[in-house]
């Protein structure tokens, strides 16, 4: 395996581009701790997501020292070390923390195990300086990463998964970072922004952002008229008239044509499923298609100034949010579900041990919450990590506001899943105590003495 060939493995399995993994060549020998940082050589260069150090002879030495300088005791982000021993046997040795997505995607992208780091650094591993990454950031920057990806494969996306995992957020994260590649904010390249003070007929407008993006939020009184073409009464003269207007998506169309192959054009529906879609694309769920993207369609509504077929441009992506949760999930019927691939976004514990740092005896008490939360529910149905994210600071007060986030936010909507046959009556079992679903004030009482409790222990 060339060091272009290993590259550009670690950079898919990490979910970043090329130009993200720097990579050196060494004897196994002089791979020293000192050297190890995420693929450069001294801490001021600016980080890596991932490093390769390709070690020609005695990898144990160079995975020895890779561990040896991940335990020292000094500001850094999390990494995940690639290091190839026997190039021509396509081997190669991924040493990371435990608790790192880096580690275990590249891991899980070469086939291997993850060669952990043995010191307790999760614990102890210092704070972050500031401009350094977050590490609920750096997932967040993979999960954009992977997102591109596969929209550069289809432009049709459905990110699905229980409430409050960050669907939205997700897509929102993209916007940002393709707003920021072009020294822009995604604010500044938002469709509606970009539209005031205009009658949309400057092209110029639409050709310099980096992207031209628009949210809308789908619900049961969301229609055709909406979103592709309607009729609308308009005083002309003095007489009321009937006049046809396009709607957001063929405006869209129009952009993403303008704008060429290689910028992007993004259209995001929030809550998807929400709506009735398949009667509120009408036309377009045949033009949406990836494998019929820029074959036109004749609308329903014709009239003079408009288009009288619409084709939808391969380079205008649609990016669909769904909670699986959700009472109306049946509503997206399998011709619009041909048309979009499926990435779960699903609740994890993982981002919950983050938001605390070091502080690991608070990280530990929200994932066991977490867990007795979801005990005994399918993925599609658990409670999502950001319900449980409350606000570390300040410290002292922190039993409380946590207690009476689980009592009046998150038993509510078990007794919910009660009533509906998705969830057995028996009350959750934290520690030593049994919280019922409907006594809410005085659970949320005890539930904030017993994390009290935990907490006194072990000062």
């Amino acid at each position: 395996m060339t060091e272009q060939e290993l590259a550009a493995l670690v950079a898919e399995a990490a979910g970043v581009s090329a130009e993200d993994v720097e990579a050196k060549i060494r004897d196994g020998t002089q791979i020293k701790a000192n050297a190890l940082w995420e693929g450069s050589c001294t801490p001021a260069r600016a980080r890596r997501p991932a490093g390769i150090f390709l070690a020609r002879s005695r990898e144990d030495i160079a995975v020895e020292g890779a561990q040896r300088r991940m335990t020292l005791p000094i500001k850094f982000p999390d990494s995940a070390i690639v290091l190839g021993s026997d190039l021509t046997n396509r081997r190669a040795a991924v040493v990371g923390y435990p608790d790192s997505r880096y580690a275990a995607g590249l891991a899980d992208g070469l086939g291997v195990q993850v060669s952990t780091v043995q010191h307790p650094v999760i614990a102890t591993r210092p704070a972050r300086s500031e401009g350094q990454l977050r590490p609920d950031a750096e997932s967040r920057r993979l999960e954009v990463q992977q997102l591109r990806i596969n929209l550069g494969e289809t432009p049709n996306i459905v990110l699905q998964g229980p409430p409050g995992t960050g669907k939205s957020s997700l897509a929102l994260a993209l916007v940002e970072a393709l707003a920021t590649e072009g020294a822009s904010t995604a604010e500044g390249c938002r469709y509606g922004r970009l539209l005031q003070g205009t009658d949309g007929t400057d092209t110029a407008r639409w050709l310099e952002p980096p992207v031209v993006w628009e949210f809308v939020q789908l619900h049961p009184s969301y229609s055709y008229d909406d979103l592709v073409r309607r009729v609308v009464p308009k005083t002309q003269d003095g007489n009321i008239r009937l006049m046809t207007e396009d709607g957001l998506l063929p405006r869209l169309c129009k952009i993403a044509d303008l704008r060429g192959p290689d910028k992007p054009v993004l259209l995001i529906l929030d809550e998807m499923n929400r709506g009735n879609l398949a009667a509120i694309l009408g036309e377009f769920v045949f033009a949406i298609d990836p494998p019929h993207r820029g074959t036109a369609v004749r609308l329903q509504y014709q009239g003079p100034g408009l288009a009288t077929a619409v084709a939808v441009p391969r380079n205008l992506w649609i990016i669909g949010t769904m909670n699986t949760a959700d009472r109306s999930i049946a509503m997206v019927d399998y011709a619009i579900r041909r048309r979009f691939r499926f990435l779960e976004v699903p609740s994890d514990a993982r981002v919950l041990a983050q938001r605390f740092g070091a502080d690991q005896v608070r990280a530990g008490l929200t994932q066991e919450l977490f867990s007795a939360c979801n005990q005994g529910l399918p993925p599609r149905l658990q409670i999502g990590h950001a319900a449980f994210l409350e606000n570390p600071e300040p410290r002292d007060t922190w039993p409380e506001r946590m207690g009476r986030r689980i009592a009046f936010h998150i038993l509510p909507l078990l007794s919910e899943y009660v009533k509906e046959g998705l969830r057995d009556e028996s009350p959750v079992a934290f520690r030593d105590i049994q919280l019922s679903l409907d006594a809410r004030r005085s659970e949320a009482r005890r539930l904030a003495a017993a994390i009290r409790a935990v907490l006194e222990e072990t000062t």
